[in-house]
């Protein structure tokens, strides 16, 4: 199975509209990342993160079902947030008008496959 940093690069691969992703378990192990950059990576763990625990406590207050995933549109782009098991999260980001869909699957999708890969190799294989 691939390792994190394929998923995260399967991803890209497979949605055009993807412009940066970050896999990150916790509060901000950093499992695998598309940023050059190490403040813009920790930017956005940080983002998604604060983001994450808003809507899930929103979701929590309105007694609706756990939250796993999350999409926010704004005029300069997106942002995709998936959560799993073991406090595993990716966020995405894309340019505008992207295919909500088809980006959340792709999303969905590079997740499981990154789980699924630390339970074939016991860990992510960074």
């Amino acid at each position: 199975m691939p390792t994190a940093k394929e998923a995260i690069q399967e991803l890209l691969e497979m949605s055009a509209s993807i412009r940066h992703a970050v896999l990150v378990r916790g509060e901000s192990e950093v499992l695998a990342s598309t940023f050059a950059n190490s403040q813009s990576e920790a930017a956005m763990v940080a983002l998604g993160r604060r983001m994450l625990e808003e809507a899930r406590m929103e979701a929590k207050e309105m007694d609706r079902p756990a939250l796993t995933q999350l999409y926010v549109e704004s005029t300069s782009g997106c942002v995709f947030i998936v959560s799993g098991e073991k406090d595993t999260w990716l966020a995405a980001t894309t340019g505008t008008d992207p295919t909500v869909g088809l980006v959340l699957y792709d999303v969905n999708t590079a997740l499981k496959t990154a789980l699924e890969g630390e339970a074939d190799e016991g860990d992510y294989g960074k």
